[in-house]
């Protein structure tokens, strides 16, 4: 299960922040997931809370906002959401799109108390 790996980069990214930013304890992970990315959130929150445990992030909370998957047409430039994973244009026809959310993982914001 690559969730292990991916939290395990998301907890190595954030406590590069966390210093950066002059320390302190990490409250809350926000990140935002789409269909596309490859990850079950709900694995990712299982490796998370077994990777968290003897780590600075014991107290920290991870939250998923789930992305919709969203794509833009090239010929028409029109913005839509692909039914079943098919990426023509429900506007024009073309195929000639491009996706603008939901296929990455996030991070959207991290929380550090005191």
């Amino acid at each position: 299960m690559h969730e292990f790996a991916l939290v395990r980069s998301l907890l190595s990214q954030v406590a590069q922040i966390v210093e950066a930013d002059g320390g302190g304890s990490v409250q809350e992970i926000r990140v935002r997931c789409g269909p596309l990315a490859g990850v079950e959130p709900t694995l990712m929150r299982e490796a998370f809370a077994l990777l968290r445990r003897d780590s600075a992030f014991v107290e920290a909370e991870l939250v998923i906002r789930e992305e919709p998957l969203r794509a833009r047409c090239r010929r028409c430039d029109q913005t839509f959401e692909p039914q079943r994973f098919r990426f023509r244009c429900p506007h024009c026809g073309s195929v000639d799109t491009i996706t603008e959310s939901g296929d990455a993982v996030m991070i959207e914001s991290v929380v550090v108390g005191g």
